[in-house]
């Protein structure tokens, strides 16, 4: 018998057949436990969803990303002014300043020192928490 003459015996398409189909359903299978693991669905139609907690806020962040591009890395000035003395002002006097551009005494800051009440922290509206943690982390740079 020669090669070109030779043609598949039962069996072996059975076989062939056979092993295709579970290919098949190994990865469908395959597919759908990885879908249900990373969108969180379970069989049956009921889901899973990861539950956090809120993340702790930290003032070094929100200074880094709200105020180091003006008053410096750790606010020892830049284009804005030296925060030093800011960090001494008790909290309501600071969270004035940084909502709303008034500095104790009644004096307006600097035209181009936003007014984050308006503007927002990393543009959510601004917390007390958030004020708070961004006057700790002056207070407490060295």
């Amino acid at each position: 018998m020669s090669g070109e003459d030779r043609s598949f015996s039962g069996r072996e398409i059975a076989a062939f057949a056979t092993f295709s189909v579970l290919a098949v359903l190994l990865g469908v299978g395959a597919y759908q436990i990885g879908y249900h693991r990373i969108s969180g669905h379970q069989a049956g139609g009921a889901s899973m969803a990861a539950t956090q907690g809120a993340a702790p806020i930290n003032g070094q962040t929100l200074f880094a990303s709200n105020c180091a591009g003006c008053h410096g890395a750790t606010g020892g000035g830049g284009v804005g002014p030296n925060l030093k003395t800011a960090a001494g002002w008790a909290l309501p006097d600071f969270g004035e300043a940084v909502l709303h551009g008034n500095a104790p005494g009644g004096r307006k800051l600097s035209a181009v020192m936003p007014h984050f009440a308006q503007q927002g922290l990393d543009g959510e509206p601004p917390t007390d928490k958030q004020i708070k943690a961004i006057h700790d982390y002056l207070a407490g740079v060295k």
